[in-house]
């Protein structure tokens, strides 16, 4: 036991040591890769640093604009017509209420305003009741009228048997769903009151007015118009509800973005109205509401989906952020904006579909927002950028003339481009760079500069220069003014080259005066001159003008009548 243990022990050593070497070997096998690797990429370049991110937009708030006092006016003086004691005034200001425009919505909101504190809703009931029953009346004899008129004598034996089938089945005691739907299906109520007219009668001007008024919001037919018009409801409940679902019905596709605002009003029965008439439309979930071909109303959907802030509609509202219609796609990532924390997990599922990738977990909901949307505009604008990106090259090697026709085409194809404020200093050094001549190719640069960024720093020392421009063309042009060298010391006054102009043109303001006297007076002496000879020119060719006579000789003095007497003898 002895000899064994005392083999055992050298052996035991032995191994430890094979073993420590081996790990050092192997550690140098693998801190020599590593040490390599961190010189090989300290020998490389940095890499290129990324695109800033595109900045969120924000969805803007519902308005009520005040009313303009001329769209007041002539309100009033259409409804007054419409409740006029004249029957032909009447008639025409009902014609008129299908040309109202959009600047109409916001009189109409403060007169229905008016309206709901004055009306007296008893009456009113009462009123349309006996309209809207005298109003059907009339429809089923006219209906009458033309079915007998139209039809030989076996149709109207088969209509009498059918008209029998109906008086029994009338007999019987109608449902309430079959009344709603009756009293759905009859005409205009607009046109039952104005058929019996009560002029004198506050209740009935009211009601016309308010049916009137109805009517003027859904053919405007504009999202803050069908706001208006089912707010209406929350006004006058019960009163209105079948002649609205009437005009939600015309309108179709144009109400939906209010009646998905709707969805979430303060009072529950403009919710339940808003819910059903959805669902009437076939709008009531995102997918299908989205399915609406009118690009504005479109847009305003999505932006509906954002004030309801719907997480249910992220998936759907996403899917137009990377529209090739700037008027979608702004709208769309307006609403995810407004949507924002809630949305979170479906911006992390669009993020790992778009990339392969999961999104980090320090990642907050708006920079996965942002960096969707710049992956979105880089798929969709890579040649863009790629233009971008040469036009930068040329710029920073100083070949501005190749640099602005890289961004020309980077703007004709992206005129709202979000890198465009790179551009502008590759224009103003090209303009520097012309000729002193090509004063009208300069200006054409530097404006292009100034609408990339109007308010930039440098924007007002551009303005400047356009002003100079614009100066030292008036006066190649021979109509010299000083304003616009003014105006461009006024915004830059280290500007020299607009002073030193200004100058030179006042100089040579006095320098002209002492000349012009003289000027003007051979310019009347020649004029006069002219006109002596134009009238003497006349004289000579004129063959009506009498020759001038002789001038006659004085009279004889007295006593000279008879000649000289011959000397010493009497006269002959």
């Amino acid at each position: 036991m002895k000899h064994a243990s005392r083999f055992c022990a050298p052996v035991a050593l032995a191994a430890l040591l094979a073993l420590a070497a081996n790990g050092a070997h192997a550690a140098g096998e693998i801190v020599q890769p590593a040490t390599t690797a961190s010189a090989s990429a300290s020998a490389q370049p940095a890499a290129a640093p990324s695109a800033p991110l595109p900045e969120l937009p924000k969805l803007p708030p519902i308005t009520t604009p005040e009313p303009d006092p001329a769209a007041l006016q002539d309100l009033d003086r259409l409804l007054d017509r419409l409740t006029a004691d004249d029957a032909r005034a009447r008639t025409d200001a009902r014609g008129a209420l299908g040309e109202v425009t959009p600047g109409t919505v916001a009189a109409v909101r403060v007169r229905i305003a008016e309206i709901r504190g004055s009306l007296d809703r008893k009456e009113a009931q009462l009123v349309l009741e006996d309209a809207r029953k005298a109003g059907r009346k009339g429809l089923r004899e006219k209906e009458k009228a033309e079915g007998k008129a139209g039809k030989d004598k076996d149709a109207s034996k088969s209509k009498a048997t059918s008209k029998d089938a109906s008086k029994s089945s009338k007999d019987k005691p109608a449902s309430k769903a079959e009344k709603e739907k009756e009293s759905e299906d009859d005409g205009d109520w607009l046109d039952f009151v104005l058929a019996a007219p009560r002029p004198k009668n506050d209740t009935w001007r009211d009601l016309v007015k308010l049916l009137a008024m109805e009517r003027m919001l859904a053919n405007v037919g504009t999202t803050p118009a069908v706001r208006e018009l089912i707010q209406l409801y929350s006004y006058f409940g019960e009163l209105l509800r079948i002649d609205l679902q009437r005009q939600v019905a015309k309108l179709r596709d144009r109400a939906v973005p209010a009646l998905i605002e709707a969805r979430q009003h303060d009072a529950k029965i403009v919710q339940r109205f808003a819910n059903k008439q959805l669902d009437v439309l076939g709008r009531a979930i995102p997918g299908e509401a989205v399915g609406v071909t009118d690009p504005q109303v479109l847009a305003d959907v999505l932006r509906a989906y954002g004030r309801t802030r719907d997480v249910d509609a992220v998936r759907v509202v996403l899917s137009f952020s990377n529209s090739d219609r700037i008027q979608l796609r702004e709208a769309a990532r307006e609403a995810i904006t407004a949507i924002g924390e809630p949305g979170i997990w479906q911006l992390r599922d669009a993020y790992l579909n778009q990339t392969g990738n999961k999104a980090p977990r320090e990642y907050t909901w708006d920079r996965i927002a942002r960096e969707l949307f710049g992956m979105y505009d880089r798929a969709r604008l890579a040649e863009v950028y790629k233009l971008m990106d040469e036009g930068s090259a040329h710029a920073a090697a100083g070949k501005y003339a190749e640099a602005t026709e890289a961004f020309d085409k980077v703007l004709a194809r992206s005129p709202v481009f979000e890198r465009r404020k790179e551009m502008v200093a590759a224009y103003v050094e090209r303009a520097k760079q012309l000729d002193p001549k090509a004063r009208e190719e300069a200006l054409e640069m530097l404006r292009k500069a100034l609408r990339l960024d109007p308010k930039g720093e440098r924007a007002k020392k551009i303005e400047a220069e356009i002003a100079y421009l614009e100066g030292m063309l008036l006066i190649e042009r021979g109509t010299p003014d000083k304003f616009p060298l003014t105006k461009a010391i006024e915004l830059d006054p280290t500007n020299d080259r607009a002073r030193q102009a200004l100058a030179s043109l006042e100089q040579q303001k006095v320098a002209p005066q002492k000349s012009q006297l003289r000027r003007y007076v051979a310019a009347g002496g020649v004029g006069l001159l002219a006109v002596i000879a134009m009238i003497l020119l006349a004289r000579r060719k004129d063959p009506d003008a009498e020759p001038p006579r002789p001038p006659e000789p004085p009279p004889p003095p007295a006593g000279a009548d008879e000649g000289p007497q011959p000397a010493g003898g009497a006269p002959d």
